[in-house]
């Protein structure tokens, strides 16, 4: 520090005498102290301030390997729940290690809750909405034919697996395939009365209305008043009043979907629970001539 000092001072002196030249003895040397004061109060500056980054960065340091830390013990802990839960044996069924839901009880559960959506929405577009019967009787019409179908895409199912597939997948593999099955076909079937619902509403006098009313309004628009009749205006109005249409019929077809759920209604019968009418359709046995699996 000292040799530091000295090679400090004399560059001082150097730039006084070139600045400065003809000063008086002690002129230059007051000169010289000021401008080492003002040096040595820069470099203690510029020592502090480094000091305070290195504190930030150490506390920035101490503060990621806290938080690495907690992360490995929330990782360590939420692996050891995981393991807990996947150890519990499904609550429908008894299936050991399923996390309290095996996969088959939980397609079971979609699809029930599937079933019962494809009748509600199978009832906007064919039922009284305002007679509990007429909405039970197309519910328990539709149920009836989705269980119809699911039995039917079951079948198909047999005919292009191989038996041998599903017996080297484990004991539970022709459940889990035939909830499965009965998930999709429930899923498609809902996916076709939202469809056909949606378009009959598309069709009724207010989503008609809103459409026309979307038409105009996106004519009379600032950048269409020049050519209101340009090609680029009735793409334009076309759009949104199909899009006012389909919003139109997604608004009415939620109104009649929450009506039909609050209202009260005969409870369709039921041959039996899922879990039996699926077990039942998982024991049959599948074709020994069939070709070889195809499965996704």
């Amino acid at each position: 520090m000292l040799h530091i000092r000295r090679a400090w001072r004399v560059r001082v002196a150097a730039e006084v005498d070139e600045e400065l030249p003809g000063l008086e003895t002690d002129a230059r040397y007051r000169e010289i102290e000021a401008r080492m004061r003002r040096h040595a109060e820069a470099e203690a500056a510029d020592f502090v301030a480094r000091q305070a980054e290195a504190r930030e960065r150490e506390a920035q340091r101490a503060a990621r390997a806290e938080a690495e830390a907690r992360a490995a013990v929330e990782r360590e802990r939420a692996a050891a729940e995981a393991a807990a839960r996947q150890a519990v044996a499904c609550q429908e069924c008894g299936r050991a290690r399923s996390a309290g839901l095996c996969e088959a009880c939980d397609h079971r559960r979609q699809t029930e809750a599937l079933i019962g959506e494809a009748g509600l929405l199978a009832a906007v577009s064919s039922a009284d909405l305002t007679d509990p019967s007429s909405v039970a009787a197309v519910t328990a019409e539709i149920r009836a034919s989705i269980e119809d179908a699911i039995a039917a895409e079951w079948e198909q199912f047999q005919q292009i697996t191989e038996p041998a597939a599903l017996e080297a997948a484990g004991p539970d593999a022709v459940e889990d395939a035939a909830a499965h099955n009965a998930f999709l076909t429930a899923e498609s079937a809902a996916t076709e009365y939202r469809q056909q619902a949606l378009a009959m509403l598309g069709r009724s006098e207010e989503a008609q209305a809103e459409a026309r009313k979307a038409y105009a309004t996106e004519r009379t628009k600032p950048w269409h008043q020049a050519l209101p009749d340009s090609d680029d205006a009735l793409r334009a109005a076309t759009r949104a009043a199909a899009t006012a249409q389909a919003r139109t019929a997604e608004h009415l077809l939620a109104e009649r979907l929450e009506q039909l759920r609050t209202q009260p209604r005969p409870e369709p019968v039921r041959s039996a629970p899922w879990s039996q009418r699926l077990s039942e359709l998982a024991a049959r046995p599948l074709n020994d001539d069939a070709t070889r699996v195809v499965i996704a």
